[in-house]
C-alpha cells in the first residue's frame, strides 16, 4: 500500500485516482456507526439493492486504506467538536465574569452613591425629621450590606468617632426622646377632666 500523502491522511493521495477518491468521499463520510462497504457502494452507485462492492471498489478500499483513513477523520472531527464546545464554554464563562462584573461594580456605585447622599442628609437634619427607631434602622442596613460585601470591596478608611461627635449625637437622641415624649398625650389628665365636666354638668 502506497499511502504517499500531501495534506491530511484523508485528503485525496497523490498516487489516488479520482475515481477512487471519490468513492473514498462517499465512504468517508457516512456516519461511523453505520460505515459499511456495501453501504457506501450502493450509494455510491445509487443501486440500494445490490448484493456486494465491486471488485475495484473492494481493491481501492484495500489499496488506498479507506478504514483507516476514515478513522483518522473521525478522530479530527471529534476533535473539532471537543475544541469548539470548549471555546463556546470559556466564551460564555468569560461573558458571565463580565457581567457579573459590571453589575457588582454598578451596584457598589450606587450604594456608595446612596450612602454618601444619606450620610449628607443625617449631617444636616433635624432632631424633628427623624425618629430613634428610623436611625437605628439606617444604621443596621448598612452594616448589613458592609457584611455582605466585605469580601469584594476594597476596604473602606476606617471611620472613628469623636467624644465630641458622640456626645452631640448622644444628646440630639435626648432631644428626639423629649419631643416623643411631649407628642404623645396623657391619658389620665384627660380621663379626669372629663370626669370633672360630668361633675359639673350634674
Amino acid at each position: 500500500m502506497d499511502i504517499e500523502k500531501k495534506g491530511e491522511l484523508w485528503d485525496r493521495l497523490e498516487n489516488e485516482p479520482e475515481r477512487a477518491y471519490r468513492a473514498f468521499e462517499t465512504y468517508r463520510n457516512l456516519p461511523s456507526t453505520e460505515r459499511t462497504l456495501i453501504k457506501a457502494y450502493r450509494q455510491h452507485v445509487g443501486n440500494p439493492e445490490a448484493s456486494k462492492p465491486s471488485d475495484t471498489w473492494s481493491r481501492w478500499s484495500r489499496e488506498f486504506a479507506w478504514r483507516e483513513r476514515a478513522g483518522a477523520h473521525d478522530a479530527h472531527l471529534d476533535r473539532m467538536r471537543e475544541r469548539s464546545i470548549e471555546k463556546a464554554i470559556k466564551e460564555e464563562a468569560e461573558r458571565q465574569a463580565r457581567e457579573v462584573e459590571r453589575t457588582r461594580y454598578r451596584y457598589n456605585e450606587l450604594k456608595a452613591l446612596s450612602y454618601e447622599q444619606a450620610m449628607g442628609w443625617l449631617e444636616n437634619a433635624e432632631s424633628s425629621d427623624f425618629r430613634p427607631q428610623d436611625v437605628i434602622q439606617i444604621i443596621r442596613l448598612h452594616m448589613d450590606a458592609m457584611k455582605a460585601f466585605e469580601a469584594t470591596e476594597t476596604p473602606r478608611e476606617e471611620v472613628t468617632w469623636t467624644e465630641a461627635e458622640e456626645a452631640e449625637v448622644a444628646e440630639i437622641m435626648k432631644e428626639i426622646d423629649a419631643e416623643e415624649g411631649e407628642e404623645q398625650p396623657d391619658e389620665g389628665s384627660e380621663e379626669s377632666e372629663d370626669h370633672s365636666d360630668q361633675s359639673e354638668d350634674r
